[in-house]
């Protein structure tokens, strides 16, 4: 992990809040992120580094175009300890949603608006990426010819 910010990454700070809440008559623990904050090295919190990945850009930009942009942080439990440490932070609700099974659990949190910028300018520089999973129109009779 890098502790300077580039074009790519991003160092974090994050601190968590955990509470106790009743779900069913039992009493649960929720995690949330209290805190986030960047470049800056954590004293009580976790340090994390934000990394974009080129073959992502759809993701990120999705994500900017949505009403709130967010941030995920993948975080693992520890059973015998009781510790929930976070482990990944992404901008990609797809990655995201690749870690979530039974092990694992994903916070997220509003992306700060100097992070939505950086991540806007790496897409200015690397580029949109275009969706692969779209189909290309056929040619053939009808059709434009694309000239």
């Amino acid at each position: 992990m890098t502790d300077v910010r580039s074009s790519d990454r991003w160092p974090l700070q994050i601190e968590l809040n955990s509470e106790t809440i009743e779900v069913g008559g039992w009493d649960s623990e929720r995690w949330s992120i209290s805190s986030l904050h960047p470049d800056q090295k954590a004293d009580k919190g976790y340090n994390l580094t934000l990394e974009l990945h080129k073959d992502e850009r759809t993701d990120y930009r999705f994500n900017l175009n949505s009403v709130t942009p967010h941030l995920f942080v993948l975080c693992c439990e520890d059973e015998a300890s009781g510790e929930f440490t976070p482990m990944h932070i992404t901008a990609s609700q797809d990655d995201a949603a690749s870690f979530m099974d039974g092990e694992h659990q994903i916070l997220e949190t509003p992306m700060p608006p100097a992070i939505q910028c950086w991540v806007d300018t790496y897409l200015g520089i690397h580029g949109e990426l275009i969706d692969a999973g779209k189909k290309k129109k056929k040619r053939g009779k009808g059709r434009s010819s694309g000239r």
